[in-house]
């Protein structure tokens, strides 16, 4: 989840992220994996398989794992040196697709927060997370 969370916000190729997972899961059968990445993972198929891409900020993953423990970044913090990567990239991604996902419906209360933020506030987001693409090796 976290890994494919974060392939799908940081934007990197569906492809490339389905034959990564074959290569580093020894277990990874291409018959079960490429649905569960393409289709679920990467939302690579349009809504076929999931009705809504699974993605989520740093606030879900604290409240679902122990990830954030210890962790180098501040998971509360969207911008920053020190913000969770994940924060940034999250709310760029809806801003990035809102012409593909802003009409579905499972969505609503995330483009209303969006819609909610202000223009400086969306800006600053979106520099955060090209900063984070352009840099994707160092994080």
């Amino acid at each position: 989840m976290v890994i494919g969370n974060f392939a799908l916000l940081a934007g990197l190729e569906p492809a490339a992220v389905h034959r990564w997972y074959l290569g580093v899961y020894v277990d990874a059968f291409e018959w079960v994996e490429l649905p569960n990445t393409l289709g679920m993972s990467q939302f690579a198929d349009g809504g076929l398989l999931a009705t809504k891409p699974y993605v989520s900020s740093a606030a879900y993953i604290d409240r679902m794992s122990d990830y954030c423990k210890g962790c180098h970044y501040d998971k509360k913090l969207r911008t920053g040196e020190r913000a969770c990567p994940y924060n940034s990239l999250y709310w760029d991604f809806f801003a990035r697709n809102a012409g593909k996902l802003s009409t579905n419906p499972r969505l609503g209360m995330v483009y209303r927060q969006l819609a909610r933020m202000d223009e400086a506030t969306r800006r600053s987001l979106q520099e955060r997370a090209d900063e984070l693409r352009s840099s994707l090796d160092r994080l």
